[in-house]
């Protein structure tokens, strides 16, 4: 008796499936071979990522009294479309223990264990990770990047030091090499923000000199591997993060000032400038953007996340965390099956209940 899917153009059942979430996926790989082979093809797994919904992951730090310990979790939460979803999300054992996180990209977020001097590769929605135990060594200026070069389709790590040292790893070939650097870098003295991906390309904002202020930003072309510099928004030593929102190139500056503001800065490829887009009425640490809508939290004796509209620059209360629970870093990704074929298996299991980040 023919199945079901026989019954359906090839065409078709690539849109449906694309269309579905990863855990579905995932169990219907055992239909038969033809639809896991299907989900499993390089050309599936692209296209179910470019169709994915926009998530974020929430690391926590929390405090179990009745077992006398402290663990780390982590939740999969909703958001795009000026809505999210965070109470009720069922929190995971986060699988790594000190560590940076370094960039997301089609749904493989990288991890710098920085105690061990080990980068992970990471889907946490499939719950799948590649470790990379050969790196270049610590120096002074050091900043990690993430992202995909698709003129290869191929995932890269960029690693850069002060004193004009850098290194790219590929993930195909399982190499570190090194690669050159811009006369710029000689004279870098301390990074500002974290790397940012953005149309195929790295940004983060570094400072030139300890004896001087001055600032700018530093881009690496994934595909071409150049580097090159824009400068910032004056006064470019207030800038502290760089992100992209609202499908532009944008820097969070805040102010050094009295006023209890931040600004955020965009900038197009038509104008080539930057123009102020809103301010925020805190100078609380932005913590992550995602595309449409601005993250912070307090330190205080009870955690507090929340979000802002750009357009409006107001804020709200997506959780309130108490003392036995806060927010150790976050950061926006989608779902997707990258890493399915790759490395090995991080599930370590559910914590005990959804009342564990006592929200």
């Amino acid at each position: 008796m023919a199945t079901t899917h026989n019954h359906l153009c090839p065409e078709l059942i690539v849109e449906i499936f694309t269309r579905l979430p990863t855990q579905s996926l995932l169990r219907f790989r055992s239909v038969s071979k033809s639809i896991c082979g299907m989900i499993g093809s390089p050309d599936f797994i692209r296209l179910h990522s470019v169709r994915s919904p926009k998530k974020f992951t929430v690391i926590h730090r929390v405090n179990y009294k009745a077992e006398g310990v402290t663990k780390s979790v982590y939740t999969i939460n909703s958001a795009g479309g000026g809505q999210l979803s965070y109470i009720g999300t069922t929190p995971v054992e986060y699988p790594f223990k000190e560590k940076h996180i370094v960039g997301s990209c089609n749904g493989i977020i990288c991890v710098y264990e920085y105690d061990r001097s080990i980068i992970h590769l990471w889907n946490p929605c499939i719950r799948r990770k590649v470790t990379l135990r050969f790196l270049p060594p610590w120096l002074p200026g050091l900043a990690l990047g993430f992202g995909f070069d698709p003129s290869i389709e191929d995932y890269k790590i960029l690693w850069t030091a002060s004193g004009g040292v850098s290194s790219v790893y590929t993930m195909k070939t399982h190499t570190w090499r090194e690669i050159p650097s811009p006369a710029a870098m000689d004279s870098l003295s301390l990074v500002k923000s974290p790397m940012c991906l953005f149309d195929g390309a790295l940004y983060w904002a570094v400072k030139r000199h300890f004896r001087h202020s001055c600032c700018y930003m530093m881009t690496f072309d994934l595909s071409s591997e150049v580097f090159s510099t824009i400068e910032l928004p004056e006064p470019s030593w207030e800038t502290n993060t760089v992100t992209v929102i609202k499908g532009c190139l944008a820097v969070v500056s805040s102010s050094s000032s009295k006023d209890n503001d931040s600004r955020i800065w965009v900038r197009t490829a038509a104008a080539a400038s930057w123009s102020l887009a809103f301010k925020l009425d805190t100078r609380q640490p932005v913590l992550s953007i995602n595309g449409d809508l601005v993250f912070s939290r307090c330190y205080c004796s009870k955690g507090l996340l929340d979000y802002h509209d750009p357009e409006t620059g107001v804020p709200s209360r997506l959780v309130n965390l108490t003392n036995s629970s806060y927010v150790d870093g976050m950061i926006t990704y989608i779902e997707s099956l990258e890493l399915l074929h790759y490395g090995t298996s991080c599930d370590q299991g559910k914590s005990k209940s959804k009342q564990a980040l006592d929200c």
